[in-house]
């Protein structure tokens, strides 16, 4: 697992392959304006190879801030598919209120 953070905030996170073999980001802790950055910077060359499926398992997340849904649309403007795995339910609710649910797949 990699970990970015400054000061207060910290994310870790973990870059594999789900069971199809679509790009897998675990993401535990705080994403907000100052990890938000360097989580980036590491998926990116995930995003450079265009996959069809981006999946974000969400269950480990504490804080989401708008640079979070900043970052996941981001992501979703690049695949085609962009999937949200358990969420926290305040991240769900944004996503949903923001009439992002087309773009940004929430699952349980």
């Amino acid at each position: 697992m990699a970990e970015v953070g400054k000061g207060d905030t910290s994310l870790t996170f973990d870059v594999s392959e789900d069971h199809d073999g679509a790009p897998l980001v675990k993401l535990a802790g705080e994403l907000d304006m100052s990890t938000a950055p360097g989580l980036e910077s590491a998926v990116s060359p995930i995003i450079a190879r265009k996959p069809d499926r981006l999946v974000i398992d969400a269950a480990g997340l504490e804080f989401a801030d708008s640079s979070a849904i900043a970052l996941l649309v981001r992501w979703a403007n690049l695949v085609p598919q962009v999937e949200i795995h358990r969420p926290p339910e305040l991240l769900r609710h944004v996503i949903t209120r923001m009439g992002l649910t087309d773009r940004l797949r929430v699952q349980s």
